[in-house]
């Protein structure tokens, strides 16, 4: 049985078709490039008979990479059985990089176990070192300089070589560089000691160890002959400096993804990448899927119109068989609370009138600020509605104080966890003596947890009272408790659930979570997202044992630590497709960053002026607006069957109404495009029988062209 390509088009079975040497597929907007993906890694191992152990497919998000793999699998179980897929790598590039350093990470100096760090716990190590080296805390924001240390090891600089990039940056004053360049070695020094690392260090210290170990690097060479990736245009510089090591052996890399989807610069993502890949890898063939399955015709002409005024780009213009659909609709209103007075209207409407689920409809932002007078509005209308930042599972407080135990319990060089739970449940343990603790740790080159033995000589220092050496001797033998227990526990999903209900009850967490609440309801929320996350830890995949060992508990905790607090990093992502998913009936509102790989029938784009998009900022920088303009194009293509693009003519700031000019982006899309209603003066004859038929007869033309483009491509 061979597998079935009838379901793709012409360009997508070229692209899984492609033999050996590098491959770059241009999948535009809604071009079913996931489809595109999975299809060529079935065909590998399915046709061509390529082991799966030899393939790795990586994507940014552990839900699209899940997806991705859910699919493989089926396709592959149907042609040659679920046994072809065994061994079969796909993840997000951190969670490779976590395999590979957990494997190989001692040649760096790191122990197996070491702790990730979230972003609280950087902070906390960050704060420690600007009070060890006397930087105002008050004066320096910790996580503005923990932002530019990422961005600094996202281009592969060592500590030695950052002070020139902190103090060339623009975003950065001259003591805001020097500050950041004075935390960022004694901030690595201290993780090295911690034997932690954060989220960019899995990247860093991945590209360290290939470049620096060439057998680490040889092997994965030779395990990985195929290496796919996904949303390729995404990728910051170590990433493309991972790829380009994991490839040096061979260069069967096909990359997929879109160039004018490109809106991650602030966060390290180079377009270059995606622009420039024929010359990285000279030979590169190049496909394009332009055939898009999500929206009519007419709003993907608005897309290619605002698209096309980039100058750097693959040239590529999106066409539909979906027919040319309803003409795209601008609405101008007077000022901030009538836009979205309208929008709620609107969406109420249309909701009734056409009697679509609410789910249908997306409000599309440039800045978060923009969502609260249309959150008044949904309101007063009584439409349901989501709104992106809500606060996650694992950003709970009752959470992150269980798992910050097991993570100590893990690794007794967790620093930041220690400090979290050192008095929680309260033994008496006071800021004073825990800074003392700290200071002693730090001028020692010792975790703290080293220190607790020392606690007596340490807090009488500090004129700690005796409770608190109390309270820290009953801690240290909790953990040196659990963590030998953990030893001793079978490496099964059984075993570990009960060592986690154990060490629950130890660490008197119930106590603690009611103590923080006011009422018994309260309570009963908080208590259930305990209970979940032994309900989680249940639900573990279970990794697989290296050669000749037997899984041992630490091991299960180990991999359950890392999925969460991977989870929770990659969690921005993921809620996209979480949201996508979502089985709520309720209007969606988020910002054009986060509606990217997002589509919805019906789309209110607001806020489309100067300032918002592009953004002031940019305009004040008088900066490269060709990202401002790839976002109008990625919020355009979110819609499919109807896009409503709104303006004020005023923001209400400071009480005054401050004029506002339409976006330039508009102005790109042709006049016979849009149907343009002005409701600041009142309806005009815009939206008339007449005017309604002056606007079928001037788009007469693009229709009947359109309609030979898509018979010269069904040919």
């Amino acid at each position: 049985m061979s597998l079935n390509l009838n379901r793709l088009n012409p360009n997508q079975r070229e692209a899984v078709l492609h033999r050996d040497g590098p491959l770059l597929v241009l999948a535009g907007a809604g071009s079913g490039k996931t489809s595109t993906m999975a299809y060529r890694i079935a065909h590998l191992i399915a046709e061509r008979h390529v082991p799966a152990l030899a393939i790795l497919g990586l994507s940014f998000t552990n839900k699209a990479a899940g997806e991705l793999k859910e699919r493989v699998s089926k396709l592959v179980t149907q042609v040659a059985g679920a046994r072809a897929c065994r061994g079969l790598t796909i993840s997000t590039f951190h969670s490779l990089c976590v395999r590979i350093l957990r494997a190989h990470g001692g040649k760096l100096g790191f122990q197996p176990n070491f702790t990730i760090l979230d972003e609280n716990d950087q902070k906390d190590v960050l704060k420690q070192i600007f009070r060890n080296i006397r930087i105002d805390d008050r004066k320096f924001d910790a996580d503005r300089v923990l932002f530019e240390i990422g961005q600094a090891k996202s281009k592969l600089l060592k500590p030695a070589e950052a002070e020139a990039y902190f103090l060339e940056s623009k975003r950065l004053t001259t003591d805001y560089a020097l500050a950041t360049a004075s935390s960022f070695a004694k901030y690595q020094e201290q993780l090295r000691l911690l034997n932690a690392m954060d989220f960019d260090d899995l990247l860093y210290h991945a590209v360290a160890l290939l470049e620096n170990h060439e057998d680490v690097r040889e092997h994965y060479n030779q395990r990985f002959r195929y290496v796919l990736v996904d949303e390729y245009q995404d990728t910051n510089p170590t990433q493309f400096r991972l790829l380009s090591l994991l490839t040096r052996r061979q260069q069967n890399l096909c990359v997929v993804g879109d160039d004018d989807q490109s809106i991650y610069s602030w966060r390290g993502a180079d377009a270059a990448h995606i622009l420039e890949f024929a010359r990285h890898y000279p030979g590169a063939r190049t496909i394009l899927l332009d055939q898009n399955y999500r929206s009519t015709n007419l709003i993907l002409r608005a897309a290619n119109e605002v698209i096309s005024k980039n100058s750097k780009r693959h040239p590529k213009s999106l066409w539909s068989e979906r027919g040319d659909g309803a003409p795209l609709s601008e609405v101008i209103l007077e000022e901030d609370r009538a836009e979205a007075e309208w929008v709620a209207r609107e969406i109420f409407d249309r909701a009734r009138e056409q009697h679509r689920p609410w789910k249908d409809f997306a409000i599309l932002y440039r800045s978060n600020a923009q969502s609260r007078s249309f959150e008044e509005a949904l309101r007063r209308y009584a439409v349901p509605y989501k709104i992106v930042g809500g606060m996650s599972f694992l950003d709970r407080k009752e959470v992150k104080d269980v798992l910050s135990y097991w993570r100590l319990v893990a690794n007794l060089k967790d620093d930041a966890s220690l400090r979290r739970v050192l008095n929680w449940p309260a033994r008496g343990i006071g800021k004073a003596t825990i800074e003392a603790l700290g200071t002693y740790a730090f001028e020692n080159h010792l975790p703290i947890f080293e220190a607790l033995e020392r606690a007596p000589v340490i807090v009488s220092g500090a004129k700690g009272p005796s409770r608190s050496e109390q309270g820290i001797a009953a801690f240290r033998a909790l953990i040196l408790g659990l963590r030998q227990s953990l030893e001793q526990t079978p490496a099964s999903r059984e075993g570990i659930v009960e060592w986690a209900r154990r060490s629950i009850e130890l660490m008197g967490a119930k106590k603690a979570v009611e103590e923080e609440c006011d009422e018994p309801a309260e309570f009963a929320r908080k208590w259930d997202n305990v209970e979940e996350l032994v309900h989680s830890i249940g639900q573990l995949t279970l990794p697989d044992p290296p050669e000749g060992e037997a899984l041992q508990g630490p091991q299960l905790l180990q991999e359950f630590l890392n999925r969460m607090t991977l989870d929770v990093r990659e969690q921005e992502e993921d809620s996209k497709d979480e949201r996508k998913d979502s089985e709520g009936d309720q209007v969606t509102l988020l910002t054009l960053h986060g509606s990217k790989g997002l589509e919805f029938p019906v789309v209110f784009l607001v806020g489309a002026e100067e300032g918002f998009l592009p953004h002031k900022r940019t305009i004040e920088e008088a900066t490269d607006f060709s990202e401002e303009r790839r976002l109008c194009y990625v919020g355009i293509t979110r819609a499919k069957d109807h896009l409503v693009l709104t303006r004020a003519r005023n923001r209400i700031r400071y009480g005054k109404p401050v004029p506002r000019l339409r976006s330039r982006f508009l102005q790109d899309i042709p006049l016979e495009l849009l149907l343009t209603r002005d409701e600041s003066h009142g309806p005009d004859d815009s939206d008339s029988a007449e005017a309604r038929k002056a606007h079928e007869e001037k788009v007469s033309s693009y229709l009947s062209g359109i309609k030979a483009l898509l018979e010269k491509n069904k040919g």
